[in-house]
């Protein structure tokens, strides 16, 4: 495998640990404040199934049999995602700092994820990481523009003029791997967030590691 010369990061579950389960438990909070109750197997898949394609789209998903509900449950996500109780549950997972300031050296490194640029922008600070050199929220963009759609992969392709094909893009999460074949570049994947190792192995990852540091030791080696 050649090296990349653009590295794309997904942000929760590759750089940030505990903010998965915080838009979990932020969704089946707004589940419950709705009257809505749903099986949680059937809850879990229901988000994984529109993960990082924005609140209103995935509610729409979630709440598929009551759309009357998606607009004051989509209310009641964002109160928690906003609180500070959300983002004390987030911190940067072990060795990312390493890995993002070893691997800017040589690429740029940007975030393309559904996470809002503020928040991201804030853990970035707090854990002292300053080798990202661009962030793409799916967040700010129209519906049908999100994740897994390429879009917002594709902007940051055209901005550092990167063909896909030199592009690596490392998430945790099915959608991650669809939006990066959908752009024509290399799915990688990393074991820190929901996706397992026969689930990569399965939609034929180009590499399985198990954070983000294993990838920079794979792809730019000391």
């Amino acid at each position: 495998m050649n090296t990349p010369k653009l590295v794309g990061l997904d942000f929760d579950g590759v750089v940030v640990a505990g903010s998965n389960q915080a838009y979990f438990d932020a969704y089946h909070m707004a589940l419950e404040a709705v009257g809505v109750k749903l099986d949680p197997k059937v809850e879990h898949e229901r988000i994984i199934q529109g993960w990082g394609s924005g609140c209103i789209e995935q509610l729409e998903i979630i709440l598929a049999e009551h759309p009357d509900k998606v607009e004051q449950a989509g209310v009641v996500w964002n109160e928690h995602v906003e609180s500070e109780a959300f983002w004390e549950k987030v911190s940067i997972i072990k060795g990312c700092k390493e890995a993002i300031e070893r691997m800017s050296r040589i690429v740029p490194v940007v975030v393309v994820s559904g996470t809002r640029v503020h928040h991201i922008e804030a853990l970035l600070k707090e854990g002292g990481i300053q080798g990202v050199s661009a962030i793409y929220s799916s967040y700010d963009v129209a519906s049908e523009l999100k994740k897994p759609h390429p879009h917002t992969l594709q902007l940051a392709l055209e901005k550092f003029n990167v063909v896909p094909e030199d592009t690596i893009y490392v998430g945790d999460m099915v959608n991650d791997i669809v939006m990066t074949r959908a752009a024509g570049a290399r799915p990688v994947a990393v074991l820190t967030g929901e996706l397992d190792t026969p689930t990569a192995e399965s939609m034929e990852v180009e590499f399985i590691g198990g954070d983000l540091l294993a990838v920079a030791n794979q792809y730019f080696p000391q």
